[in-house]
C-alpha cells in the first residue's frame, strides 16, 4: 500500500510516494511528476540483481521454474502483501510487516486435457522452520533500514505509528504488541488467543484515546 508525504530531496522539498512492494523492493518516486528517485530491497530475494535508472528490475538468469522446483524468494505472497504500512513524520520512517519467505516453483510437462483445471506448474513454499517475519523500519527518503524486530513466523498484520512513539502491530501467534517507533524495542505485548489477521486502528472517544485489533473472531480494544 503506497505512503504519501513531502520531503526534502536533493536539496528541493518534493511531493513523494512511497511503496514497499511484495516483489521486495522499496520504490520513491515524485508523485507530481512519477520520477523514479530510488529503490533497493528490503527483504530477502533472489529474482533481481538491482534496479537500472528508471527503477526497472535487472532479472537473474536461471529462475524460471524446473521440473525439480526453483528455490525464489520471496513467494507468490510477496515480502508483503494486502496489510498496511505506517508512516512517521516524526521519525521519518516507514514500517512495514515483512513476510521472508522462498517458494519452489516448478513446471509439469503433463498435457492439457480439455474441459480440466491446467496451471502447467505451480509452488511449493519453505516448511515454517525456513521462514520469518519482521517489522522493518525503512528511511522513507532511502528505503535504508534503521532497525528491525524480528517474528517467529511471517506477518499477516499491518502496522500502525502514532504521535506518541508508538509502533503497534500483531502476529500470527497471537501477540499484539508496541514497539519503540525509534529503535524498535518492545514496550508492550499482550497475547489475544487467536492469529491477527488484520490492521491495527486508533480512535478518540470524549477525549480518550483507544487502539483496536482483530484477533481470529475476537475485537479487542485498548486504552492509552
Amino acid at each position: 500500500m503506497p505512503r504519501l508525504f513531502d520531503a526534502q530531496v536533493g536539496g528541493a522539498k518534493r511531493k513523494l510516494i512511497a511503496i514497499a512492494n511484495r516483489n521486495a523492493f522499496y520504490y520513491l518516486l515524485d508523485r507530481t511528476t512519477g520520477e523514479f528517485i530510488v529503490g533497493q530491497p528490503y527483504a530477502k530475494q533472489t529474482w533481481a540483481s538491482g534496479l537500472d535508472a528508471k527503477g526497472r528490475p535487472i532479472p537473474l538468469p536461471n529462475n524460471e521454474p524446473s521440473e525439480e522446483g526453483n528455490l525464489i524468494w520471496p513467494n507468490l505472497n510477496g515480502a508483503t502483501v494486502w496489510f498496511s504500512p505506517s508512516y512517521d513524520p516524526q521519525t521519518g520512517f516507514v514500517y512495514v510487516a515483512t513476510r521472508e519467505i522462498g517458494a519452489r516453483y516448478f513446471k509439469r510437462d503433463t498435457p492439457y486435457k480439455v474441459g480440466t483445471f491446467f496451471a502447467g506448474g505451480g509452488e511449493n513454499e519453505l516448511p515454517p522452520d525456513d521462514a520469518w517475519g519482521a517489522i522493518k523500519a525503512l528511511e522513507a527518503e532511502s528505503g535504508e533500514l534503521r532497525w528491525e524486530f524480528k517474528l517467529h513466523s511471517p506477518p499477516w498484520a499491518g502496522v500502525l505509528s502514532t504521535a506518541g512513539g508508538l509502533v503497534f502491530s500483531g502476529s500470527d501467534e497471537g501477540n499484539f504488541y508496541a514497539l519503540d517507533a525509534r529503535t524498535g524495542k518492545p514496550l508492550w505485548d499482550f497475547q489475544t488467543g487467536g492469529a491477527i489477521v488484520a490492521n491495527p486502528v486508533s480512535f478518540t472517544i470524549d477525549g480518550h484515546q483507544s487502539i483496536a485489533i482483530a484477533a481470529d473472531r475476537v475485537f479487542y480494544v485498548f486504552g492509552l
